[in-house]
């Protein structure tokens, strides 16, 4: 098609040599064919071979996201960002491969691929599969359009970015390749040598702090988010660091020093998250709002959590409200639910997700959710039964999750004798399906919590 396109840009262009004539004639004014609009991503599903040999077959780079039907900041991604029309221009430019990570068929490649944060974006240089950017988190299409063009030229071994630039690409590789430390000097190096207004240098401070939190450097992640967020521009990197900080504080021993600042982090957390001129997503500013919620609880301030909570149910209100479609306004169900409960009304998440069970019907999420409402509430008989179809539904490693979620609602109940059998339920489960990620360690939870059971 495009070679078509210009073909006849081509022949439209070239005019014919003037002619010598005794009459005079008019001549017309040559005319272009506008050139085609890219056509939107279409994504391959689960299919690496096939995504592979196609990238190799054009010499594109290869896009690959790591997602699960669970994980409300990838649906987020699905709805708002992979559509969304500035990302079209790179729809020829990459092969668009999205894995669902649940699935016992993609365990080989997440292993491979390292995933222990969903999303995960990978960009892959076809030539040698090896990832040259590994994103854990989302972004907004202006944001991710940085980073493929930035991914790009790293698969074509351009670099047009200089020392910094440069230093960024190590710290990215060193970081899809699961090198921390190597990737943590990296990211240094790039902000140590990075020119008075770097466009990436947001980007970098995100992606060192998020490594020094990896690595369990506390401290540093802490003291690094504290002196750089003030002076980051706004967009999702300074609400990224903002969260990774929080959570690095509440990690902190309690008389560690990092842990003092929680509440001033929270603070500036929540100036961000209530400032509506930010540019990120939606899903990001709740999930910021989340972290603001915990962040004052842990340090005493039940009042302001509360408060902040109140503000948080009624943005994510708002934002369902302008939702496109069902499954945009679904993205928001999971943390409607954990504000709900956060202002203790966790029935005002009946409605949406009996709606959401409505509309999905072979989706376990929202059975779940209600699952978690209904527990909250104390209906532990609805509780039962929405866990119970969830599981019904549910496929992959995911189910382990739900089998939790029945032992917590018998052990509510005071039937400790179930909540045994879910827990053994899920013990016999694991077993027969891989484990990827962060599901080991679940497994392991769960062994421990039965034990204590006996």
């Amino acid at each position: 098609m495009f070679a078509l396109a210009s073909l006849l840009a081509l022949t439209a262009c070239a005019s014919r040599p003037a002619t010598s004539t005794s009459t005079s004639t008019p001549t017309s004014t040559p005319t272009s064919t506008p050139t085609p609009t890219p056509p939107p991503i279409a994504f391959l599903e689960n299919d690496y071979p096939r995504a592979l040999s196609e990238a190799r077959a054009r010499g594109v780079p290869l896009f690959v996201d790591a997602w699960a039907p669970w994980c409300h900041t990838c649906l987020s991604m699905r709805s708002y960002v992979f559509p969304d029309a500035a990302m079209r221009r790179f729809s020829t430019r990459f092969v668009w491969l999205a894995v669902d990570t649940e699935r016992d068929e993609s365990a080989p490649l997440v292993s491979k691929l390292g995933v222990r944060v969903l999303p995960t974006l990978y960009v892959i240089d076809p030539s040698n599969e090896k990832a040259v950017v590994a994103w854990p988190g989302s972004l907004t299409a202006t944001e991710l359009a940085g980073l493929l063009e930035d991914a790009e030229d790293a698969t074509k071994h351009r670099n047009a970015g200089g020392e910094a630039a440069a230093a960024l690409l190590r710290g990215n590789q060193a970081s899809a390749s699961g090198n921390v430390r190597e990737a943590i000097a990296a990211y240094r190096s790039a902000l140590s040598t990075a020119p008075a207004g770097w466009p990436r240098r947001a980007l970098a401070i995100d992606s060192l702090v998020t490594k020094l939190s990896e690595d369990r450097q506390l401290a540093a992640c802490v003291s690094t988010a504290v002196d750089e967020a003030p002076r980051m521009q706004a967009g999702t990197a300074l609400a990224d660091v903002l969260r990774t900080a929080m959570g690095c504080a509440e990690d902190a021993a309690a008389s560690a020093p990092e842990r003092a600042r929680l509440g001033e982090i929270a603070e500036q957390g929540e100036r961000v998250a209530g400032d509506l001129s930010q540019p990120i997503l939606a899903d990001d500013r709740s999930d910021l709002y989340d972290y603001v919620v915990a962040a004052l609880r842990e340090v005493g301030r039940k009042d302001d959590a509360r408060r902040v909570a109140g503000a948080w149910a009624a943005f994510l209100e708002d934002q369902a409200s302008k939702a496109p479609s069902p499954a945009a306004r679904a993205v928001f169900d999971a943390h409607r639910v954990l504000a709900y409960v956060a202002i203790g009304h966790p029935e005002r998440a009946v409605p949406m997700l009996e709606q959401s069970e409505r509309d999905f019907p072979d989706d376990y999420n929202p059975a779940a959710r209600l699952g978690t409402a209904y527990l909250e509430m104390r209906r532990y008989d609805d509780a039962l039964a929405a866990s119970r179809r969830a599981l019904a539904k549910a496929y992959g490693p995911r189910k382990l999750r739900l089998w939790m979620l029945e032992a917590d609602i018998d052990e509510a109940k005071g039937d400790v004798a179930s909540a045994k059998q879910a827990l053994r339920d899920a013990l016999v489960f694991a077993n027969t399906v891989p484990l990827t990620g962060g599901y080991p360690k679940l497994r392991e939870a769960i062994e421990k919590r039965l034990a204590k059971m006996r």
